[in-house]
């Protein structure tokens, strides 16, 4: 039965950091049955300035960009401001290099902050690690290769109609770049890759490249062509196959992220539908984020994500206090 008229429901209350199962979540990481998702929070924790900018900050930057061009007292959201940026002030070409600058090219000379070192630094058990992220910088990559650590970066250029959802494209441990069917591609093939190394999926393209192909995904067009793009029978968001294994068979770890974005909220219900992310199923997920709003809390529960209410870099601390000798090196404080 429903509530009485005039009940007031029960406000979702997130758990605190002290709350956490450090100790189990650490081991499932080392063991690489823990994928990662990192948003544009975790970029920011213990990161030196300029600090990159949240999806907020990021359309803040690209409306004053365009001057009195962009009409005011639209909302600022990213991905109808850069939709205006491109096609109505500027073009594809000078919106690509605005955020190369920003994300690439203004970030070169920046060690990564707190949650890539501790992904780079953390003790594996001789077992691959499949991490995925939303951001834009390199951050994470460089942290693995700074650590001596072997990754590969998959990547899909969802506008482009003549791949689209059904390639990739890889860039191998050693640096070099290769294009290969979705329907092929293994995101772990013993035989092909070390067994350390880590698969690094960026969702929502990558920067870091000064002048094309762009896979960036951050325009309302970016983002229909995402969801449909060659209108097959399978969903752009989990064009390998692989990947699609992946989800179904590992719990969930989100850092950096927030419900704010429609976008980011589309990819969890695709997830729900693929019984990979789903109340139905018997998983138990998380999400750290920093004071969450109650509305945020429901919605992550629904879910099956337990959120808990906390600093990315207390939580990364904790969880190198769990790793067997201690952590490497010190990942700094907090911002």
């Amino acid at each position: 039965m429903g509530a009485y008229r005039g009940e007031v429901a029960a406000i979702a209350e997130p758990n605190t950091l002290d709350q956490f199962p450090y100790e189990q979540v650490a081991t499932w990481l080392r063991e690489g049955s823990i994928i990662p998702f990192i948003g544009a929070g975790a970029s920011r924790v213990g990161a030196a300035e300029p600090v990159l900018p949240d999806g907020r900050g990021l359309a803040e930057q690209l409306t004053r960009k365009m001057g009195e061009a962009f009409p005011r007292g639209e909302p600022a959201d990213l991905a109808k401001v850069s939709q205006f940026f491109e096609h109505t002030v500027f073009d594809r070409d000078a919106l690509y290099d605005y955020l190369h600058d920003l994300f690439e090219h203004g970030q070169k000379d920046n060690e990564p902050g707190t949650v890539a070192r501790m992904l780079a630094e953390m003790p594996r058990d001789n077992a691959p690690l499949f991490v995925v992220t939303t951001n834009y910088d390199s951050f994470l990559e460089r942290a693995f290769r700074a650590a001596g650590k072997p990754v590969c970066v998959i990547t899909q250029n969802m506008r482009d109609p003549d791949g689209g959802s059904t390639k990739v494209r890889l860039t191998l441990p050693d640096g070099t770049t290769e294009t290969e069917a979705s329907s092929e591609f293994q995101w772990y093939d013993a035989s092909r890759f070390p067994s350390d190394c880590t698969f690094l999926f960026k969702m929502h393209g990558s920067a870091h490249r000064r002048r094309g192909p762009d896979d960036l995904i951050v325009t309302e067009d970016d983002y229909i062509d995402f969801m449909v793009n060659t209108g097959g029978s399978s969903s752009p968001y989990f064009p390998p196959a692989s990947l699609t294994a992946a989800y179904k068979q590992r719990r969930f770890l989100f850092l950096g992220f927030s419900l704010y974005d429609w976008n980011f909220r589309a990819f969890l219900r695709m997830l729900a539908l693929r019984n990979a992310l789903s109340g139905r199923q018997a998983r138990r997920h998380w999400a750290i984020q920093l004071r969450p709003p109650s509305i945020e809390v429901d919605l992550w529960q629904q879910r099956n994500v337990s959120v808990y209410d906390g600093d990315l870099a207390d939580f990364c601390a904790k969880i190198q206090s769990c790793w067997p000798g201690g952590p490497a090196t010190p990942l700094g404080g907090t911002r």
